[in-house]
């Protein structure tokens, strides 16, 4: 009997290092797996961006080239050259990372496109140059450059949308995994569960002198719910910071960082105190973006020699006996024990800093793998929301007068309009020309000229409201579009511009720039039924007017537009 009992502790012994070897490699397997996911999602995501980019070089040389064959500026030429300068190392780098054949051949059209484009651009830009603008002009109207930009964006759009359904397809596969994760860990808390009480009902029942060899039995299967517990815990890390870059991934501006950070940080720290700071454009001071925890007086600026992470580039730990503390950490070593400041790195540069305070201790789970390992996740993350925040400046705003450029205005209007029809409300549009700036540009040069429409720019966002929009919409020509405002009030508006710009005098290179004036155009849009008519032509056809008059003055177009474009009935 002894012999048979021996026998069984053996087998039940060995069966008990089998599981318990499948439990332990279940975890690293999937967390594998996971890491594998998340590899091939910034993969994605990277393919993304160079296709992004490859849009926006072939979009921002379009443009140089159509401001140059406009103006014969050859400033607007900047665009083009950066995209031309900027599109053989995009579409190298396309070549390289295309993972399929089907991939490379919609690559490789790309490129043949894309050289289509700059040649036919090339062509135009040489021959305004050479001083034949119209036949420039002829080769810009013939459609072709058109028809290979439509074609372009219309592949360069499947590839993203191909790229889209790809990262939506991984981030399904790492949520099945982390779930699967999940429900290994409790699966293995359960299995060491039955295991001690298997080992302690069998050893019970055995001869005593088999009491140690128990005792190891329940230490080890211990040790594997401990195992399970770390890998239950790394599960729900990742979870959290995969839900968290997922968030991150929809950020449209830097200030909804302080309302989506907090929500993860609170999680993924708990118990700690923190905030999260990113440097100025300046590069000379860093701003709170986001804080949570105890401290309620975050300081809202950090200057980078007070802070010895940012000093020495790397982890910096400090407790209230350390002599090494930064000069921003009285706060939150006023409130904890130990203050953690970690740099936020992204592509080799500094963009921001990672503070965490808590009551730490010896076997505290927040420790320096894992707190360098999220701030390297902010940091890439971040780094995207600053890019994309970056290209929708870029995208929207005139860089010459700090204006909304025509795009913006365009979509603006069209939403106005839509807004206006919708509340039955008033909406007017204000057609802005600089008299005589040839004559400007001819006298003082165009650097003189840049200094004219940069303080006439200056003199309409100060006489107008906050929800009106003003924008450069080509050239000297300016326009307002001003909700909620009728025809009479927004000749007050120009009146009160125009007055301002007569008295306008600016001094450049010992020179003074004075009798400055411009025409105005005023045209009403009203909201009352049919359909849509275009008060852009009607403040245009209002400026042709008032420069016909003799310029510096504001003419109201004739009649208020409706939606069916006729008068409006009078109130």
């Amino acid at each position: 009997m002894f012999s048979r009992l021996d026998s069984s502790l053996k087998i039940f012994g060995a069966l008990i290092i089998v599981i318990l070897a499948c439990l332990a490699t279940l975890p690293i397997l999937s967390s594998s797996q996971a890491n594998a996911t998340l590899e091939a999602l910034k993969e994605g995501a990277a393919k993304e961006r160079a296709y992004n980019l490859m849009l926006d070089l072939l979009q921002d040389a379009e443009t140089g080239q159509r401001g140059f064959l406009i103006g014969s500026d050859e400033s607007f030429l900047a665009p083009y050259n950066a995209g031309v300068a900027g599109i053989p190392a995009t579409l190298e780098h396309l070549q390289r990372h295309a993972s399929s054949e089907a991939e490379r051949t919609q690559v490789a059209r790309i490129a043949e496109l894309s050289q289509a484009k700059l040649l036919e651009m090339d062509r135009t830009i040489r021959l305004k140059k050479a001083g034949n603008a119209k036949a420039a002009m002829d080769m810009v109207a013939s459609q072709n450059g058109k028809i290979i930009m439509d074609e372009l964006r219309t592949l360069l759009g499947r590839q993203q949308k191909a790229l889209a359904d790809h990262r939506n397809g991984l981030r399904d596969e790492l949520t099945a995994t982390l779930r699967y994760n999940s429900a290994l860990g409790i699966g293995a808390s359960l299995a060491s569960l039955v295991l001690i009480g298997a080992t302690i009902y069998i050893v019970t029942r055995s001869l005593n002198e088999q009491a140690e060899s128990a005792r190891q039995s329940k230490s080890l299967a211990e040790s594997n719910a401990q195992l399970a517990q770390q890998s239950a815990m790394r599960a729900e890390r990742l979870s959290i910071t995969a839900n968290m870059l997922q968030a991150l991934d929809s950020v449209k501006t830097l200030s909804e960082l302080e309302q989506v950070l907090p929500v993860f940080l609170r999680k993924l720290l708990p118990d700690t105190s923190g905030a999260v700071y990113l440097y100025r454009n300046s590069r000379d001071v860093l701003e709170l973006k986001a804080s949570w925890g105890q401290v309620e007086e975050t300081p809202p600026t950090v200057a980078p020699g007070e802070c010895w992470s940012l000093r020495l580039g790397k982890v910096h730990l400090a407790t209230r006996k350390h002599d090494l503390c930064c000069d921003h950490g009285a706060v939150w070593l006023s409130a904890h024990e130990t203050q953690a400041c970690v740099p936020m790195i992204s592509q080799g540069d500094v963009i921001g800093m990672l503070v965490i305070a808590g009551d730490w201790h010896d076997g505290n789970p927040v420790d320096n793998a894992h707190i360098v390992t999220l701030a390297e996740q902010l940091s890439l993350a971040v780094s995207n929301v600053l890019l994309r925040n970056t290209l929708r400046y870029q995208s929207t705003v005139d860089p010459l007068t700090g204006l909304y450029n025509r795009r913006f205005f365009d979509e603006s209007l069209k939403r106005e309009l839509a807004r206006t029809q919708r509340s039955r409300s008033v909406c007017s549009v204000v057609m802005i020309d600089l008299d005589h700036f040839k004559r400007i540009n001819d006298t003082y040069g165009h650097d003189g000229g840049d200094l004219v429409l940069q303080s006439a720019s200056r003199v309409l966002l100060q006489r107008v409201r906050a929800s009106d929009v003003a924008c450069r919409y080509g050239g000297e020509e300016l326009v307002l579009m001003l909700p909620d405002c009728d025809a009479e009030e927004a000749a007050k508006c120009a009146e009160a511009i125009r007055l301002t710009l007569t008295g306008m005098v600016i001094q450049h290179q010992g020179a003074t720039i004075s009798g400055i004036s411009a025409s105005f155009g005023v045209a009403e849009w009203r909201g009352d039924g049919g359909q849509e008519a275009d008060p852009l032509q009607a403040a245009d056809r209002a400026l042709y007017a008032a420069k016909k008059a003799g310029r510096n003055r504001v003419v109201v177009a004739a009649t208020p537009l409706s939606l069916n474009g006729e008068a409006a009935a009078p109130s």
